[in-house]
């Protein structure tokens, strides 16, 4: 069967398409598989979204370093940029079509620090800073 689809964001092709060649899948063996994993899910994921937000954080974190004091933010497990302030997180959030329900915002730099030790089955852990 041949099937056209059209209004596909080409990012999204182009990531598909890269990652049926590092399975060594045809583009039509890749689309099968990744219809009947949506068709057995439905709408529940195998990973949470938030599992999949900090997972993406965790694998890009440390080209941050040189952004302290600016907010990250990730969201259905991608980068949706760096910014300056909380007013222009909300304004990029905005523009999701359809809404996110669910992003990670992580001002780069910030610990909350807790003074002394913490006690931890009888023994103790000094908090150093990250």
């Amino acid at each position: 069967m041949t099937l056209v689809i059209k209004k596909v964001d080409e990012k999204i092709i182009r990531e598909f398409k890269a990652e049926a060649a590092r399975k060594g899948l045809s583009l039509s063996k890749a689309f099968e598989e990744a219809v009947r994993t949506w068709l057995t899910f439905k709408g529940k994921y195998a990973v949470s979204e938030t599992d999949l937000n900090n997972m993406a954080y965790e694998a890009i974190e440390d080209k941050f370093k040189d952004q302290s004091g600016k907010y990250v933010v990730i969201a259905r497990g991608t980068l949706v940029g760096v910014f300056k302030s909380l007013e222009e997180v909300a304004e990029a959030m905005k523009k999701f079509d359809p809404p996110v329900k669910q992003a990670l915002v992580v001002k780069v730099g910030y610990d909350d620090k807790v003074p002394g030790e913490l006690e931890w089955l009888g023994g103790s852990i000094e908090l150093k800073s990250a």
